[in-house]
Formats: structure tokens, sequence, C-alpha cells
């Protein structure tokens, strides 16, 4: 064995080592997306009272598809329900919103 097949063959085992990193890394951005698109879809129906509840939903879509892709299902549930508190609740607020200006229409008449 010379010395250039023994740089290679640690080359290689560094390079493997590195992917197995990278790929733990994506799993981890994965499961931290879930659970901030959770967070952020509640904290948004504090904050603007649900109006900008959506972005949890756009996180949480990213994050199913990043899940996805890397093979895990641990955190689909936090997704998930990031993705559903996130539209009813918007949906709730353009639905008071629109009943807000149907009653102030109807008390102009």
């Amino acid at each position: 064995m010379t010395s250039k097949d023994y740089l290679l063959g640690r080359q290689t085992v560094y390079i493997q080592f590195m992917t197995l990193e990278v790929n733990e890394n994506l799993e981890e951005r994965a499961k931290d997306l879930a659970i901030s698109s959770l967070a952020v879809s509640i904290s948004c129906i504090f904050m603007t009272a649900g109006l900008l509840s959506f972005i949890g939903a756009i996180i949480g879509h990213i994050a199913l598809g990043k899940l996805k892709s890397v093979g895990n299902t641990s955190h689909t549930g936090f997704a998930i329900a990031g993705i559903i508190i996130g539209y009813v609740a918007t949906s709730l607020c353009l639905l008071l919103i629109i009943g807000l200006f149907m009653a102030v229409g109807l008390a102009l008449i």
C-alpha cells in the first residue's frame, strides 16, 4: 500500500462521514421547521388575531416536503397541526373582517 492509496482511502472515509453529518443536519432542520410552523401559527393568533397565521401554514408545507425528502416521519404531526391551525385561524379572521364590513354596511343603510 502506497501513501497515495492510504490518502485516498482516508478521504473516502472522511467524505462518507461528512455526508452522514449533512443528512443529520437536514433532518434536524426539517424537525425544527415542523415545530416552528406550529409555534408561528399559534403565536400569530395572539399577535395578529389570526390574520397572519397563514405564514405558519406555509412553513408547515415546507417542513412536510423536507421531512418527506429526508425520509423522517416523526414530526409530521407538528407540521400538519401548523398547517391546519394556520389556515383555520386565517379563514376565521377573514370571515370576521367580512362580517364586520357587512355589519357596518347594513348599519349605514
